[in-house]
């Protein structure tokens, strides 16, 4: 999934599930959906498209907003924008590595379940899930989607969305 994808579709869902959250307090922290695509630079693809390693860097800033600010509220935003990046990959059949440090072993799990319309019915071919699984390996990769039509979109809905939201506030 590509670069606006995965900072719009999650602060989306931030956003107007919690509609007190500054939205653009709330938009700087969505880069950090980012963040599992790191490993591409660093040479080992997948090490941060684990549940297991992104869970030890989440911990220890959960851990220091609790005992400094009460509370967890940033964290649980910021985790949720750095773990909806594996959902977001997943969904897109991308490579996650769960287990990883464990196991090397990743999954992909793919729709490809077909519908043909032909007259005067319709029919399904394909099985509607698969899950393939891969191992994990090393090496710098290139980064596939940047910037696609699917990204310019979740930018477009939650730009329009914040901006109905606001109008409709300031008109009541």
């Amino acid at each position: 999934m590509d670069i606006l994808a995965h900072i719009f579709i999650p602060l989306t869902i931030a956003y107007f599930l919690k509609k007190e959250l500054n939205p653009y307090y709330t938009f700087t922290l969505a880069f950090l959906g980012l963040l599992p695509d790191l490993d591409k630079v660093i040479g080992l693809p997948g090490i941060l498209h684990s549940i297991i390693t992104l869970t030890i860097i989440i911990l220890p800033i959960l851990i220091i907003e609790k005992i400094t600010k009460r509370s967890w509220t940033y964290t649980s935003i910021i985790a949720f924008f750095i773990l909806s990046h594996l959902l977001l990959d997943l969904l897109d059949a991308s490579p996650i590595f769960p287990l990883y440090p464990f196991t090397n072993i990743g999954l992909i799990i793919e729709f490809p379940l077909k519908i043909s319309f032909t007259n005067p019915s319709f029919s399904f071919t394909g099985p509607p899930i698969q899950v393939t699984y891969t191992r994990l390996e090393t090496g710098f990769n290139t980064y596939g989607g940047i910037i696609s039509g699917f990204g310019i979109t979740s930018m477009l809905l939650f730009i329009t969305l914040l901006t109905t939201t606001k109008n409709r506030e300031n008109t009541q």
